[in-house]
């Protein structure tokens, strides 16, 4: 299978414990609807309130039109198929698509905190062995995940703060994506970029 069947089998899958349908264009049914308060939400000036409608409260399909539109939006900005794109991803891919499929794994092109490079090697000559900035104790790290720089944070504290954790950059670093790997990361903010 390619990365568009075995996200479609993914998604079909979930579908089906959902409202039982599947469309590739997005969720085609009202997720809420307005409803007659009860009285007791009358009695505090609500006549009518917000219902669930669906039983697929994820809205799967909604997911797969995101991760379609954003492939396609890499297309445009790389030059690389959206097909290609998406079979990467999805060979990277080893957790929920829900969760896989987000901004902070796969964000917009624009803007200075992406950056496309043809090749691995282009990127790394760009870095100019100057290091990386860590986003939380601001010493330089010789590793662009994993701060080494030996920055004490507390009395006996030595930071070694991580991209790939919970809090990530911290909206200080950069997202890079490498044409020839057809894939992208975050790595720490490189000194020779600053």
């Amino acid at each position: 299978m390619n990365g568009y069947e075995e996200l479609e089998a993914a998604v079909i899958s979930d579908c089906k414990e959902g409202e039982g349908c599947f469309n590739p264009a997005g969720c085609n049914k009202e997720a809420t609807i307005m409803v007659p308060g009860s009285a007791a939400a009358k009695k505090m000036g609500f006549d009518m309130v917000c219902k669930h409608n669906i039983k697929c409260f994820h809205q799967y399909c909604n997911k797969f039109k995101w991760v379609i539109d954003r492939a396609k939006h890499y297309e445009e900005k790389t030059g690389i198929s959206w097909e290609r794109i998406l079979n990467s991803w999805e060979e990277n891919r080893d957790y929920w698509y829900m969760n896989y499929y987000q901004d902070c794994n796969q964000p917009l092109i624009q803007g200075d905190k992406v950056k496309v490079f043809d090749t691995v090697d282009d990127a790394v000559k760009s870095f100019k062995d100057m290091g990386f900035r860590c986003p939380i104790c601001g010493g330089i790290s010789k590793n662009p995940y994993e701060c080494d720089s030996g920055k004490k944070m507390s009395k006996n504290k030595i930071c070694d703060w991580k991209v790939y954790g919970l809090l990530g950059d911290l909206g200080k670093g950069v997202y890079i994506f490498c044409k020839d790997k057809c894939k992208g990361q975050t790595i720490f903010m490189p000194v020779a970029w600053e």
